[in-house]
This record gives C-alpha cells, structure tokens and sequence, in this order.
C-alpha cells in the first residue's frame, strides 16, 4: 500500500483538521514520526504539511445505470463501493482531488438523466471540494463555464474547468483530460469520436452490458479495428500509432506551457512518459488507477486493487 511519507513512520488521526466525507465529518490522518524507536511511545507533535497530496482520477464515464454503464456494471457491479473506499482513502490522507475529464458519459446517455442518478456521489465529491476538469465524453457542459448565472446549481460544479494547474514543491504540474490533442475527439461539436461511441453503445444495448466475455469489453471488440485504422498512416511512417501521437504532443505541450509535468486520462492506458507525462487511467474498466502527486516524492501512478495503492509502472510508447 501507497504511503505519503517515510516507512517508519506510523498513521496517527490529526486534531489539527478534518474533512467532509459521505455527509459525515472525518478526522485527518497524516503520517508522523509519532513513536520513539526507544521507548515506543508518543515523541512529537503531529506534522501537517502546507501542501496536500494531489490525487487524480479519470474516466469514470458514469452512465445512467443502464447497459451502456461501464462504472455500474464492470468489476461484477461493486464499483461504485470500490470508489467510495477510494475516495475515503483520499479524506484520510488528507489529499486534494482533481477529476481529469470524463466524469460523465453523455454522448451514451441523457445529460439530466445522469446527474441526477449520481445525485448521491456529487453531494460527497462537493464535500470534498474535489476539482472537475472536462473532457469530450463531457464536453457538453463546457458553454455553462464562465456564466454568471450558474446554470447548474448543485454546488459540485462550482469547481468545474477546462484545464487546472497546481504547483507542488514550486513545480507546476498542468491536469487537462487529454482529447484536447486527439483530432478524433478535440472538437466539441459532434463528430466521429461521437458516432463511434454511439455505435458501441448500441451494440452494448444489444448485449445486454459493457461486456462482451470475461475479459473482452464490447468497445474494444467492436471499436479495436478502428483505432487500427486510425493509425495507421502514422505506422507506415514509422511515428507509431494514434496513442503514441497524443503523448509526443502531450510531452510537447508540458515544454511549450513552462510545466514541470502534464497529467492527463483520456486513453484509458495507465503509466508515464519518464517524468513529463502522467496518465491516470480509468475507472470504467478493469482495472481502476489514479496518479498520485505528494510533496517531497516523486509523482506516481496506481491502480487501485482491494482497497490497496499498488504502484504501476507502465512507461508509455511515444513512437
């Protein structure tokens, strides 16, 4: 399991603050060097640190609970709990979390009809005061950002952007979804990314859920042949596949933007370009991981198994 500071140190609650998780107020935990190697009892005051852990998550697409629902019905439909212990995990660390795009998926489902079945989790995200960056499968809330008058009044999407950047140790670290370099789906008006996932869509209605077999998705069976295609031009000259396309541009927009590191989802392939891109993978899939960004380490990325952090260490193609 991920810990946010050295080994020996010990997990102790902190007095000193406490967040809002669920509708219920949790204690802070923070790790401290609280016990004397000598006579094994409290030695010091709890340290809190001026800057907290940066936990970032992606992709969820949250549907309306209907076959076309990845988060409601993978992982033999506990996800949702799987989340929840995930994000109580982040409470209790004290950590900030951003949200790198594709919280909703309203190119499979009606845009009211989903917020309002996730109704319950928004008001626990709100009480985090967790940071929602857009991506395409929600890029239909983009023209509500800057109003005035706030169209959406659930106080979750008061935190709502397209873009957000955090500095972390004086180091800026820029969080975007990703499609923004991906000319499929960079657009927010209608296109193929679009008719591509409505197709799938249907043909999950047809089977009755996100799963084709055990370990074959619908979307990847029926949409693999076109990510195929769609690389390769890009193949025959040698500059790799669409994928290995958006993580040159990514690591290029991290050196043109000054940014230490770039983090982003959209792929739904978890890992790092060495130390310029961050990938935080998905949670509507097999496997959920999330990248964690803690003062004084190194930025990493995990997937999140049985309530433990377990580091990964994909390294990301880029040709």
């Amino acid at each position: 399991m991920v810990t946010l500071d050295e080994p020996e140190m010990k997990v102790r609650e902190c007095a000193s603050g406490a967040c809002w998780f669920d509708g219920r107020l949790h204690e802070n935990r923070m790790l401290t060097t609280v016990q004397s190697r000598q006579t094994q009892t409290l030695a010091t005051p709890f340290i809190v640190r001026e800057c907290r852990p940066i936990f970032a998550v992606s992709d969820l697409h949250l549907g309306d609970g209907g076959p076309r629902d990845n988060f409601a019905h993978m992982s033999s439909g506990h996800r949702l709990d799987e989340f929840l212990g995930f994000l109580r995990y982040v409470c209790e660390s004290n950590g900030k979390l951003i949200i790198v795009g594709d919280l909703f998926d309203f190119w499979q489902a009606n845009l009211s009809r989903v917020i309002v079945y996730h109704r319950k989790l928004l008001d626990t995200l709100a009480e985090m005061e967790a940071i929602y960056v857009l991506g395409n499968h929600d890029s239909d809330l983009r023209y509500f950002l800057g109003e005035k008058e706030p169209w959406l009044k659930h106080p979750f999407f008061k935190t709502m952007r397209e873009v957000h950047t955090e500095t972390v140790d004086g180091q800026h670290i820029h969080f975007l979804h990703g499609h923004q370099v991906d000319s499929y789906c960079s657009s927010d008006t209608p296109g193929i990314g679009r008719a591509t996932a409505i197709y799938t869509g249907l043909k999950e209605d047809r089977h009755g859920g996100p799963m084709l077999h055990k370990h074959l998705t619908v979307e990847k069976a029926y949409l693999g042949w076109m990510e195929w295609l769609s690389g390769l031009a890009q193949r025959l000259m040698g500059k790799g596949g669409r994928y290995e396309a958006m993580n040159r541009d990514l690591c290029g927009l991290r050196v043109r933007g000054d940014y230490h590191a770039v983090v982003s989802g959209h792929t739904h392939i978890a890992g790092t370009v060495g130390t310029s891109v961050y990938n935080t993978g998905t949670w509507a899939e097999q496997v959920n991981s999330f990248v964690l960004v803690a003062p004084g380490k190194p930025i990493g990325v995990f997937d999140w198994i049985k309530g433990l952090a377990v580091p990964q260490l994909r390294e990301l193609k880029v040709h």
